[in-house]
Formats: structure tokens, C-alpha cells, sequence
């Protein structure tokens, strides 16, 4: 987590000619609320035209919520949030690491696709034969460390559930007596520990797939 906040620190602070992130520090075997790591900065001051500039180096611990402080949420206490540090002679303006984790989404055209295979599959077509057709036709996604998520299909008494995607980015599609039908389903009911977005929520009756708000 200390990668995303190094990255987020530079992107802020990027345009600046006052403030450089200048290192940053992981804490291997951190536990949730303990500080995950920190980050090192070195601020440029020039006071007036005629004096040369102020140069200091402080640095910010993080956990989970953001910056971490003795105090929980003390983040309008400067000297909680900033400790001051010897700046190493050889500080620079470093850039953060390189993000190469995957990211999943549901690509442009996957709706379409899955609503002609379902519409054109067979009644005796096994869960399995319909991802396999969906996973050889899917759309490649076009942006940087992009990949489809992984879909999954159901058939419980002739009918089918397809599900594709998370409880932010959920493709739910079912083939019923009604045909095939895309389904507009509340992203509270798609989070991990309430329905989810999964092949089995597609299949579930209409009064389980409202809001419950």
C-alpha cells in the first residue's frame, strides 16, 4: 500500500517546486492499523529574492485511513503529521515505483457478446461449453494492465446465469421463458458478503434484486 501512496505523492506534488518526494520506505509485515510505511520529502522555501533558499526534509508515516499519527485523525497538528529528518546529501526527486499489478474490468462489446451466445445457445449447453464460448470470442481490453475478469455461467433447470465482473463492475445477464435479459441489479446487493456479482445472483427472483433501501 506504501507504492500507491509514493505514486500519489507524486502525481500531488509533481507541478511543485517547493515540495519533492525524495524516498519511501515499506514496513513488511505491517497489520491492519499499523503504519504500512512511510514517505520521505524535501521542501524548497525561498524566503525573499535577496536569501537563498531554506531547505528541509521531514517525513510522513501512513496506514490504512491515510497519514498516521500518535492520535488517530490529528492531521491539523503539523509536527503529528510531519517529523523532521536530516536530509541525505544526496536527496533528489525520485519517481514512484511502477505499478504493474492487472487490472480487471468488464470490456467494451462483453455485454453484446454475451447476450447473442446466450440467446443462440442450446438448451443441453452445459455451463462450461458457454463460458468456453464466451472466454474464445471475448473482446481484449485496450487500456494499460487491462484484463478481463474471468466469467461464469450457471444452468439450473434449463435457465441460465452469467455473471462477469465485481460489486463495482458487474456484467449480470439471464435466459429465462422471458428470453435473455440484462439485469440492473444495486451495487450495495454486489459486495462481498450480500449476493455478489455471480452467476447464482442472476438466477435469483426479482424481489431478491431490489434495493433494500
Amino acid at each position: 500500500m506504501i507504492d500507491d501512496y509514493a505514486r500519489w505523492a507524486d502525481t500531488d506534488t509533481e507541478k511543485s517546486t517547493v515540495v519533492e518526494l525524495i524516498g519511501y520506505e515499506p514496513y513488511p509485515g505491517a497489520i491492519h492499523g499499523e503504519p504500512v510505511g512511510a514517505l520521505q520529502f524535501r521542501a524548497t522555501i525561498q524566503p525573499t529574492p535577496n536569501e537563498g533558499p531554506h531547505v528541509a526534509c521531514f517525513e510522513s508515516q501512513f496506514d490504512f485511513w491515510g497519514v498516521a499519527t500518535e492520535e488517530p485523525g490529528e492531521w491539523s497538528d503539523d509536527t503529528a503529521v510531519a517529523h523532521d529528518i536530516a536530509c541525505p546529501p544526496d536527496a533528489k526527486r525520485i519517481p514512484p515505483p511502477v505499478d504493474t499489478r492487472l487490472v480487471n474490468v468488464v470490456p467494451d462489446g462483453a455485454e453484446a457478446l454475451v447476450v447473442e451466445v446466450l440467446t443462440n445457445t442450446p438448451s443441453a449447453a452445459s455451463a462450461d461449453n458457454i463460458v468456453a464460448e464466451i472466454v474464445k470470442r471475448m473482446p481484449q481490453p485496450t487500456g494499460e494492465r487491462e484484463v478481463a475478469f474471468d466469467p461464469e455461467a450457471t444452468v439450473v433447470d434449463g435457465d441460465i446465469g452469467f455473471a462477469m465482473g465485481d460489486g463495482d463492475d458487474c456484467l449480470l445477464v439471464k435466459r429465462d421463458v422471458d428470453g435473455v435479459q440484462v439485469l440492473q441489479v444495486p451495487k450495495i446487493l454486489l459486495q462481498p458478503g450480500e449476493l455478489g456479482c455471480a452467476a447464482g445472483t442472476a438466477l435469483q427472483p426479482g424481489d431478491q434484486l431490489r434495493s433494500p433501501h
